[in-house]
């Protein structure tokens, strides 16, 4: 037995008080002579005996009362099963992903967590909590309730190891406190991952389980064609569980209905199916799908926006005819700019701007390039054979590329195509090596090697990309090349243009990083704004001569359908939607381990910690036991004789 408080057993000293007392009360008997002596000395020894034992169990009432009221001021106890008192340190990690929005058997899992979480910690306790997304350190339950009661789900996901981390982190450095670590998930994706934290640290992990492993999700949807009368969008879904025959899919624009179908499963529990639509902007599409199980995955926004057109200049307006049929409108822009005649305010305008064979490159219009270029336009660089050499030297070096050496005359064969770059990776099914390769009469050598996406037989560079500059090595004028006949030049020259700004994507995934080019103009100190019905903010952004790229990375955190604003001015619609990993709501099994205790309910674990770290307090039956002895001495006083 331990005592919270020993230094009061000191007091034991004052029972010495009740015997001093005991010991200076004693009374003298005198004796009154009567004619019956002998009946009277009789009576006199008689209440001289029940006198002393009555004193004598008052003396003793008396010490133990005294005695046992010092004691429960001591407060004695027993210790807990861990033998030694420390304060307790808590750390819990609360699961908010959107799996946790499957529905247990008390309800939705997360809801039923908060709800547990709050009813079943010391409202007097101090924890530090985290979530996927959030961290309250050292807070007592009531202003958790604030924080955790309209809690919304999170589109990240932790590993276990950034799991692990996080709390080492939160814990203090202290030897002289009992490190509780409570991880609430359903641990999809991390039950082979999961191990104690430390020999220090119990971990107890709360794993919850949905009541149905059926759902059925919007995996993604995508533009398969789009011509000036009709679009045509390509949607696919999964199924889990148990299997479902059909799903019934509806499109629409806000809150107008464009399309709706019932769609059949294969074996794998796979579907796709598509719709066929106006070719109009659909600022606010959304898909969706019937279903009971999880809700996050039952919805998918997407936005089809109006293409701008790409601007772009060609400077040298010899045979250029092949630009025109290239960059027809509607959506390309095309000026061609003689070189002896040239508009700087049209080319600080442009998306992508041609170099077209000029013999000379002025020296303003080099310093503008350069500048241009360091504000992402593209720029595509076709010498000419009559070329001043060192006007394209002197903007290649100033750009940090391999410069040209003098011509050289010998014929080649362009025959190395690079399949996996951009401007070819979606124009072959298939690697094509049959076909009547282009030539160049003449050609520029490079200072050094660099690899190209189109090569010689030789293995050298007849066109190459560094940065944002695209540079032929060689004159492809009638005279020179060929290639212009080739089935190359249209893949090539239209994919660069498409490169020249961002295409407009039907959706983002909230918490991937993406930037988006938005061709616009901004006045000084103008910033565009993303707003939605429910929040607005200012997204990361950088501004250049005709075009802003903005910068998503952790925000938006919810999806839905967000407004590009300039001023009040709507540029375009973005549309956000939540990573479909977390689709499969499997059943996952923990089992315990050393340093690891598995539970299936928050009320668990904290019964289980509670009963651990218990002292059984003895103070009360101390206190019970002087009231005890205080009602003997008054039982003594009153009623023995």
């Amino acid at each position: 037995m331990y005592f919270k408080y020993p230094e009061l057993l000191y007091a034991l000293v004052l029972l010495v008080i009740p015997i001093l007392v005991h010991l200076f009360q004693l009374r003298k008997f005198r004796t009154t002579q009567f004619t019956n002596v002998k009946f009277l000395k009789k009576a006199v020894l008689q209440t001289r005996k029940s006198s002393r034992l009555k004193k004598f169990l008052i003396l003793c009432t008396r010490l133990l009362l005294l005695a046992c009221l010092i004691i429960a001021f001591a407060q004695p106890y027993f210790p807990p099963a861990s033998g030694e008192i420390k304060d307790t340190e808590t750390v819990v990690y609360l699961d908010d992903s959107y799996s946790m929005q499957a529905r247990g058997k008390s309800g939705v899992l997360l809801r039923r967590s908060v709800q547990d979480l709050l009813e079943n910690v010391p409202e007097e306790e101090i924890i530090t909590l985290f979530t996927n997304d959030e961290e309250y350190q050292n807070i007592s339950v009531a202003s958790l309730r604030e924080r955790l009661q309209d809690r919304s789900f999170s589109p990240e996901e932790l590993s276990w190891r950034a799991i692990e981390l996080k709390a080492g982190n939160l814990f203090r450095n202290s030897s002289n406190s009992q490190k509780n670590f409570i991880a609430i998930s359903d641990f999809q994706h991390l039950e082979d991952s999961v191990t104690a934290l430390g020999d220090d640290i119990k971990t107890y992990l709360v794993q919850l389980s949905p009541e149905n492993n059926n759902n059925v999700a919007l995996d993604s949807a995508w533009v398969t064609s789009r011509g000036l009368d009709e679009i045509v969008l390509n949607v696919s879904f999964s199924a889990f569980g148990d299997r479902q025959e059909e799903v019934a899919i509806g499109l629409y624009d806000g809150d107008r209905m464009l399309a709706r179908k019932t769609v059949a499963l294969d074996e794998d529990l796979r579907g796709n199916t598509t719709f066929n639509l106006a070719a109009d902007a659909i600022l606010h599409g959304r898909i969706e799908v019937e279903d009971n199980g999880l809700q996050f995955d039952n919805r998918l926004f997407f936005s089809i926006n109006e293409i701008a057109p790409v601007n772009i200049v060609a400077i040298g307006d010899s045979e250029a005819d092949y630009l025109q049929r290239i960059y027809s409108s509607p959506e390309f822009n095309l000026s061609i700019l003689p070189e002896n005649n040239i508009d700087y305010n049209l080319l600080s305008q442009a998306n992508l701007i041609i170099l077209n064979q000029p013999q000379k490159i002025p020296f303003s219009m080099l310093t503008l390039l350069q500048e241009l270029v360091k504000e992402q336009l593209l720029l595509v660089i076709i010498p000419s054979l009559e070329a001043e050499i060192g006007d394209y030297n002197a903007l290649l070096k100033n750009l940090g590329l391999p410069v040209f050496r003098a011509l050289n005359t010998q014929e080649k064969l362009i025959t190395n195509i690079i399949f996996d770059h951009p401007l070819y990776s979606s124009v072959f099914n298939e690697k094509v090596s049959n076909f009547e390769y282009p030539k160049v009469q003449s050609s520029y050598p490079l200072s050094k090697t660099t690899p190209g996406i189109l090569e010689y037989q030789t293995g050298q560079a007849f066109l190459f990309e560094q940065g944002n500059v695209f540079v032929f090595t060689a004159a492809i004028n009638q005279e020179n090349s060929n290639f212009k006949n080739s089935p190359l030049i249209v893949p090539t020259f239209y994919n660069i243009g498409n490169l020249a700004i961002s295409m407009p994507s039907l959706y983002s995934v909230l918490g991937d990083s993406h930037t988006i080019g938005i061709q616009t103009n901004l006045q000084k100190d103008e910033i565009l704004r993303l707003s939605s019905s429910e929040t607005t903010f200012i997204p990361q952004q950088q501004s250049f001569q005709n075009k802003v790229e903005i910068l998503l990375d952790e925000l938006p955190k919810e999806p839905g359908h967000y407004d590009l604003l300039q001023d009040e001015t709507v540029l375009r619609s973005l549309s956000f939607n939540v990573s479909r990993s977390e689709s499969d709501p499997v059943n996952t099994k923990l089992n315990e381990r050393e340093g690891i205790f598995v539970h299936s309910s928050v009320p668990e674990v904290f019964s289980e910690i509670k009963s651990a770290n218990e002292v059984d307090s003895l103070w009360k039956w101390f206190v019970i036991f002087t009231l005890f002895f205080l009602l003997t001495e008054i039982f003594i006083l009153k009623f023995l004789k």
